[in-house]
């Protein structure tokens, strides 16, 4: 158990009266009014907490505060404690005291607390009118209060959360609802209610209500709602499906680059905006059928030259680089390579490969902080990217150029050659004919000559036979 430090009090009041502070911790005294010379004492409690260290002080006609910690009361079942100290007043007059500090909990959050109260010190009566001082004593009985004990809307929830030292609440409700309950309780039964309390009606824009508490010593105190009623859905249209904008600064999704809030006005309404300047992008919230929210780039052309776009705003970190990746521009995309879907930090992403089992991918993306574009190789092992300098690429289209070059000159060659084989083929095969011609015409000669030969012999020797002479 931690110490209280620098514990002095003021004159305080002569009947319990607790003041919230802040959640977890609460400063109370004795009385309201007390008399001069009197005693009172003044407490604090905390509830809920782990160590603390806090100072109360005060100021005003007071001699003095002195704690004892063997007074200290401990509840355990909320781990609550709680100290007094006995003071005694100097005069009359104002006493305030203050509470300062802070309290740790036991998940090690620290939380600041303050506070403040305020007593009257007045004369002692005299005995001549003790009746009246009587009288006086038992309307200074009557509770003085005045908080609700709970406020709510039915079926929402209110912001702040409800406390009942806090006095005004907002609530936002979609377009479609035209009446709310509001539903008041009050903390003291001797207290009474008026104001807005039930059924309410309600239309588009502001409505504003109040619920107000009054103590049975007649002091009041005034609870305000404002509600506000959305205005009409903007539906955008994106490849046939339908989002909504988003028009609550609270909805839209964080960005951690450097960035200016803004407010555009679409379909005469007011949408918050981020602008991130060094690439003039202006992001906008969108959320699908589902409740999804993700940031789009926001394109307006003057004069409604082309209609509103909106392009789904990729942002990825690699290291020390953060990209948007875009639509791979035609006239970039490398040859030889082909489109495919991956998933990039659980999202899916378009990107080019050489085929569907390589680990490096062609993206293309802006650079967030530097503003250029550029193509990417991204590593599926390793997580990582580098600007695509296709200097590989390059080497190997040189060398496939020289292939073909080659191939082209073998080709020349290999053409010549079969036509030079083919005219050769050519004579050779005429020539055989020829000479095949040739040689039965020589055959048909000789047997025409050994035929009139024969024939010649046959003549001479029949003239033989008759003794003519050969010829």
């Amino acid at each position: 158990m931690k110490k209280i430090k620098y514990l002095t009090l003021i004159f305080v009041s002569t009947f319990l009266f607790n003041t919230g502070v802040k959640a977890a911790s609460s400063l109370y005294t004795s009385s309201s009014t007390v008399y001069n010379g009197s005693t009172f004492k003044v407490g604090v409690k905390l509830s809920g907490v782990a160590s603390w260290e806090i100072h109360v002080s005060a100021s005003g006609p007071v001699s003095g505060c002195s704690i004892n910690q063997a007074d200290a009361t401990e509840n355990a079942m909320n781990g609550s404690k709680t100290y007094t100290a006995e003071c005694k007043t100097t005069g009359t007059g104002t006493i305030k005291i203050n509470l300062n500090g802070n309290t740790t909990d036991q998940n090690g959050n620290t939380v600041n607390i303050s506070g403040s109260k305020s007593v009257n010190v007045i004369s002692k009566p005299t005995s001549s009118n003790t009746s009246n001082n009587s009288s006086t004593s038992k309307k200074e009985t009557k509770s003085s209060n005045n908080n609700l004990k709970s406020l709510e809307i039915e079926g929402y929830k209110l912001s702040p959360e409800f406390d009942k030292n806090k006095t005004d609440y907002t609530l936002t409700v979609p377009n479609d609802v035209n009446k709310i309950k509001i539903l008041a309780y009050k903390e003291d039964d001797k207290a009474s209610l008026s104001g807005d309390d039930g059924e309410k009606e309600v239309k588009e824009g502001e409505n504003k209500f109040s619920v107000v508490v009054k103590a049975e010593n007649g002091s009041e105190k005034k609870y305000n709602i404002t509600i506000t009623v959305d205005s009409k859905p903007i539906i955008v249209k994106i490849q046939n499906e339908e989002y909504t904008l988003i028009k609550k600064k609270d909805e839209l999704p964080e960005l951690e680059l450097k960035h200016e809030d803004l407010t555009l006005n679409i379909e005469d309404q007011e949408v918050p905006a981020y602008r991130i300047d060094n690439i003039s992008y202006v992001l906008v919230g969108l959320k699908d059928k589902e409740g999804n929210v993700n940031l789009y780039k926001f394109d307006s052309f003057k004069d409604n030259e082309k209609p509103t776009e909106y392009k789904l705003f990729k942002s990825f970190s690699f290291d020390s680089k953060m990209i948007n990746i875009i639509d791979f521009p035609k006239n970039k995309i490398p040859s030889n390579y082909k489109k495919y879907s991956i998933k990039i930090n659980d999202q899916d992403v378009i990107v080019y490969k050489l085929n569907k089992n390589s680990k490096y991918s062609l993206i293309y993306g802006i650079n967030l902080i530097t503003g250029k574009e550029n193509i990417y190789r991204y590593d599926s092992d390793e997580n990582t990217i580098q600007i695509y300098e296709r200097e590989e690429e390059k080497i190997l289209e040189e060398k496939i150029s020289q292939y073909e070059k080659l191939i082209l000159i073998l080709g020349v060659v290999i053409v010549i050659l079969i036509l030079l084989v083919t005219i050769g083929f050519t004579r050779k095969v005429k020539n055989k004919e020829t000479n095949e011609i040739d040689n039965e015409l020589t055959k048909k000669e000789i047997k025409k000559i050994e035929k009139d030969t024969k024939k010649q012999n046959k003549k001479n020797k029949k003239k033989l036979e008759k003794g003519e002479p050969e010829m």
